[in-house]
């Protein structure tokens, strides 16, 4: 009997482990799922990961045009101050700034470059080249463009012609460097956007 009464018991000791076990499980009521009362038991929302931010579009790469004008147009010869200006390089220049107002860029800035030929002494040259320059700065200054510009001079030192002969001024040969002598714009913005 002993091994009967050690089963009946190990019976006995189960029973009442599962009746404690369902005790202490009442009060979850798991088959309703009503342990969530006084909570919400909504599924958390998914939070999506903020789209990647959209670069912006580059500005507009810088462009450079350049306007050559004759200085035998815009001056008297071998002269470069205002008062030496002829009407056609007036006017030329009045049409270069109305321009310059109304490009289909945004006009940043000028760089006015003066040329001369190679007669004459290179220093004088240097100097009536930037003459010329600041003087057509002016002249676009007092027509109204307000950009920022630089005047410079290269003199005789960047000439456009290659086979004029000879050293000694004759009326040939001024003839021959004539588009040597000029004013340069060089003229830097960016694309207006559409």
């Amino acid at each position: 009997m002993p091994i009967q009464d050690t089963s009946s018991l190990r019976a006995r000791c189960a029973v009442a482990l599962a009746g404690l076990a369902l005790a202490g499980c009442a009060n979850l009521h798991d088959e309703r799922y009503h342990w969530c009362q006084g909570q919400s038991c909504a599924p958390a929302p998914v939070v999506a990961p903020a789209p990647a931010p959209v670069p912006a579009p580059p500005p507009p790469a810088a462009t450079v045009r350049r306007v050559s004008l004759s200085a035998d147009a815009l001056f008297r010869f071998d002269r470069a101050g205002p008062a030496d200006m002829l009407p056609q390089g007036r006017a030329e220049l009045d049409a270069l700034a109305r321009a310059l107002q109304t490009e289909p860029m945004q006009v940043e800035r000028l760089t006015i470059t003066g040329h001369t030929d190679r007669l004459g002494d290179p220093a004088y040259n240097e100097r009536l080249g930037l003459q010329r320059a600041s003087t057509v700065r002016d002249h676009l200054r007092n027509a109204g463009v307000g950009v920022p510009m630089e005047v410079r001079s290269m003199g005789e030192r960047e000439p456009v012609t290659r086979d004029c002969q000879g050293s000694r001024r004759s009326a040939e040969l001024v003839a021959c460097l004539q588009p040597d002598r000029r004013v340069v714009v060089d003229i830097q913005g960016r694309a207006l956007k559409p």
